[in-house]
């Protein structure tokens, strides 16, 4: 794969996140390019989270961003990103789906890597527009609900946009107390 291909599947994901997934899902990258990609994108996204708790506030004081060690951050991100993946896997075969830990895991981790790409650009376009930063981020966050409900579909081949939905909101349930669990400005 090379940076051409990489741009032309970021596009293809933002504008036909099912084709893309078909494609994605034609790669078999060995398991051990996958969990040093995993690692990478658990790594990168603690960054991206630590850097945006040091700058946004100074933009906008009212912004109450706790900041999270790194290392933290890194265990957060990587027990979030694997109980999704598992809990993806594990919840769409109990509704009739036939994915993959390595197929499920592979489209994961390239929307971990476009979700940080657009955090990049969030990041640049805030600190030229601070008004747009919740606009920026609720919309990015609607459009990776929307590429994970095709993704989950195409790894499972559930051929139902709802039973994905299904499959996300179950899994997110599943994660809530494991959220809960390590923020540290939690319940606990």
């Amino acid at each position: 794969m090379n940076s051409a291909y990489l741009g032309k599947m970021a596009v293809l994901t933002l504008s036909n996140p099912a084709e893309a997934a078909r494609r994605l899902l034609t790669i078999t990258p060995s398991r051990d390019v996958l969990w040093i990609a995993l690692a990478l994108v658990v790594v990168l996204n603690a960054l991206a989270q630590s850097a945006s708790t040091l700058v946004f506030p100074a933009f906008d004081p009212t912004l109450e961003m706790t900041f999270e060690p790194v290392v933290q951050s890194v265990a957060t991100s990587a027990g979030a990103l694997l109980l999704g993946i598992f809990a993806f896997l594990f919840v769409g075969r109990l509704l009739g789906g036939t994915g993959t830990l390595d197929g499920i895991m592979f489209l994961m981790v390239w929307l971990q890597f476009l979700q940080i790409l657009g955090q990049v650009v969030v990041f640049f376009v805030v600190l030229v527009v601070p008004t747009f930063f919740l606009m920026l981020v609720l919309g990015m966050s609607l459009y990776s609900l929307y590429i994970s409900l095709h993704f989950v579909n195409q790894a499972h081949k559930l051929n139902s946009l709802g039973k994905s939905f299904v499959v996300i909101l179950v899994s997110g349930l599943l994660a809530i107390p494991f959220v809960l669990l390590v923020t540290p400005s939690g319940p606990v």
